[in-house]
């Protein structure tokens, strides 16, 4: 069954029309065994008069391996009707063990998600899988990787660690870099972890609705469809760009910061994390405590471990704060 979702009209008569009856014309032979998913804009529905067609389909690596004629007619039958820029447009024909960073067919095969290895917004991620519109799968490829991989099935843990490595990626390689570069004057190289912070508040906020996320061009587009109170944000993220000056970017900034760590401590998101010691104005060693979270959320006795091992540097005649390089070089 084809989906056209949020397709427009002209997107789904140019596939069906122009790009099907070429393939069902040249390689019916194949047609069984081709998974096409509409990729980029043109799938989501939200294509402009900017925007390339990126699509995809793939073969079982035996059969794409003998069967590369199916991409040059696909080129050729591109250049000769396309209705998108066609700078970048492409309907590429990859081998099946290459589908979500070469671990869709090992997981078809095994039932096995290796979650840890799976990336959210690669070019065809997770999000990409979920999200655009399966256009041709007869064997059902891409609706069991769906399956597989739905939002709810991933582990917990592997949840907080996402949120966490958000969180402090806005607080380290965005605020804290680009308050150094303010206060030392150096304003366009403020812009470049400016970009940073701004893209780690965007995917914070798929992080607490559980939800994938996008490559960076249309997270802004995605997080409108987020739910309320998390889309709601945005007009906070609008005022980014139309900002006077530096103070009123930071001070936007904390506010959007300052809704999240309300919303994930009222919802028990992240327990293992004390917002308390993660001071966005007198900037503390944050990274003793998010070391602190991610060693909790890998053995929950982590701290008293960690204290145990303070008592045990003071007992040496150095202090705590040694803990670690006693632990690390086994002095005794």
């Amino acid at each position: 069954m084809v989906e056209t979702k949020d397709m427009k009209e002209k997107s789904i008569n140019y596939f069906d029309n122009i790009i099907m009856p070429m393939i069902r014309e040249k390689h019916s032979d194949i047609l069984d065994e081709m998974s096409f998913m509409i990729g980029g804009s043109v799938g989501l529905g939200i294509d402009d008069e900017l925007s390339d067609l990126d699509s995809a389909i793939w073969l079982p690596d035996d059969i794409w391996k003998q069967n590369g004629l199916l991409q040059i007619n696909l080129d050729k039958c591109l250049r000769e009707t396309n209705l998108w820029n066609p700078c970048g447009s492409g309907i590429q024909v990859y081998p099946l063990s290459w589908i979500l960073d070469g671990k869709g067919e090992k997981m078809l095969n095994s039932g096995n998600v290796p979650w840890k290895k799976l990336s959210f917004d690669a070019l065809y991620g997770l999000f990409v899988l979920h999200n655009q519109p399966i256009w041709h799968d007869p064997q059902d490829r891409l609706g069991r990787l769906r399956k597989m991989t739905m939002p709810e099935k991933m582990p917990e843990i592997l949840w907080k660690k996402k949120l966490l490595e958000k969180i402090q990626a806005f607080v380290d390689d965005g605020m804290d870099e680009i308050r150094r570069c303010v206060n030392r004057g150096h304003y366009l190289d403020a812009f470049i972890p400016l970009g940073d912070a701004v893209k780690a508040m965007l995917e914070l906020g798929f992080m607490v609705c559980r939800q994938y996320y996008p490559y960076r061009k249309h997270l802004s587009w995605a997080f409108n469809r987020l739910p309320s109170p998390i889309s709601d944000l945005k007009s906070n993220f609008d005022l980014l760009y139309a900002a006077a000056d530096w103070e009123a970017r930071l001070n936007i900034m904390e506010t959007i910061y300052n809704f999240y760590r309300d919303y994930i401590i009222s919802n028990n998101l992240l327990p293992e994390l004390d917002f308390n010691r993660v001071d966005l104005i007198e900037m503390p060693l944050h990274e003793n405590e998010f070391h602190n979270a991610s060693a909790l959320l890998d053995n929950p006795n982590y701290l008293n471990e960690m204290a145990t091992k303070k008592e045990k540097a003071i007992s040496l005649g150095h202090d705590a704060k040694a803990w670690w390089v006693i632990n690390w070089w086994g002095i005794e």
